[in-house]
């Protein structure tokens, strides 16, 4: 009899304590249930109503980051970086909430209409946390200014992969300006719309740059001028206005040529990161004004003198990886001897239509008697 009650007691606590577990459970599944409906009924939520659930969410991620305690002193700053070069999570989490308010300016920054400022923002942290795993804080430099450039760079990306604006390469504008110029220039001088191939021959262009030019991007399909309108108004902003090159005569040959062979990505990836910063930055290759070197001595904490030794450093390497690709020719003391791009020397160039188009042989000069 004793044994009988005592298992019955012994089965009634593991029921208490199944029961205890429940609610934690009953929690979890009504979190997934709310999750569900708000997906669910997303569908049908007016556009002005979700607009507003956005901007709660935004706000209430801002307030939650706003109590995160922010006082902390140098020294144990020096400790958390110590603890996360050895593998510390909990310090890594700590330096992400202590420089969370880093990415929402510049998440804002890029918002686009029909944006989530939340989606933005969470690409920035993922930046945030690249730049926490990169960061060596033996180099001298701020966190705060490496880690914008890392969440910039994630941020740019997430718009121009999920966008609708116009997405076109580097190189792919650099051919679609001249070539929307000179189009400009030969209908003024014509009094009609040029062929293509007057185009190709008064440029002394290759079929290839001519596609490269046309094909650009789809929605440049049918524009035949810098000043056709993108909208319907006639106040909307024309093609010229969308190709307005704002570092015009910024950048010199070397990057023309490597951004013209859609080989800068990967030449950038061969040097420093200080030093692919500051050429970036010099040179406004992310999509932003080029800057001068105060302003990125200011930017990075450098003198002016530090950014152009470093900036010349960077350029030299640069040469030196172009010099492989076979794009320039360099001379023994590390100088280019042929800034030419590689498609400017062929051994045969062709116009569109497929005919040649004459050079002329080189012919060197003959040493005078000493």
């Amino acid at each position: 009899m004793l044994d009988a009650k005592n298992e019955k007691r012994d089965e009634k606590e593991e029921d208490r304590g199944e029961a205890a577990e429940r609610p934690e459970e009953k929690e979890e599944g009504a979190a997934e249930g709310e999750e569900k409906a708000e997906g669910a009924g997303q569908k049908g939520i007016p556009k002005e109503k979700l607009s507003a659930i956005n901007i709660d969410s935004t706000n209430q991620y801002i307030r939650k980051i706003s109590t995160i305690d922010h006082k902390i002193s140098r020294e144990e700053t020096h400790d958390l970086w110590k603890r996360v070069k050895r593998g510390d999570r909990r310090a890594k989490q700590r330096l992400l909430e202590l420089n969370l308010k880093l990415v929402i300016p510049i998440a804002k920054r890029f918002l686009y209409p029909g944006a989530d400022l939340m989606d933005l923002v969470e690409e920035g942290n993922l930046g945030l946390l690249h730049a926490i795993d990169k960061f060596d804080i033996r180099k001298g430099y701020r966190f705060s200014t490496y880690a914008s450039y890392w969440v910039e760079q994630y941020v740019r990306r997430s718009v121009e992969e999920t966008s609708r604006t116009i997405r076109v390469p580097p190189h792919a504008w650099t051919a679609l300006r001249k070539w929307l110029k000179q189009w400009d220039s030969m209908h003024g001088k014509l009094g009609r719309d040029p062929t293509l191939a007057e185009m190709a021959k008064q440029m002394h262009w290759t079929a290839n740059q001519v596609r490269t030019a046309l094909n650009a991007s789809e929605v440049m399909t049918g524009l035949s001028s810098i000043e056709t309108p993108l909208g319907h108004d006639d106040g909307s902003d024309t093609v010229g206005d969308t190709l307005q090159d704002h570092n015009a005569g910024t950048p010199d040959n070397l990057i023309s040529i490597l951004r013209l062979h859609d080989e800068l990505k990967d030449a950038l990836v061969e040097i420093g990161e200080r030093e692919r910063m500051i050429v970036e930055l010099r040179y406004g290759l992310t999509g932003q004004t080029a800057m001068t070197l105060n302003e990125i001595g200011q930017k990075l904490s450098l003198s002016r003198e530090r950014v152009r030794q470093i900036e010349e450093r960077a350029l030299l390497r640069l040469r030196r990886v172009a010099a492989r690709m076979g794009l320039i020719e360099m001379s023994n003391k590390g100088g280019p001897t042929n800034i030419q791009p590689g498609w400017n020397q062929p051994k045969q160039k062709t116009d569109l239509l497929g005919d040649a188009i004459p050079t002329k042989p080189y012919v060197p000069r003959k040493q005078g008697k000493k």
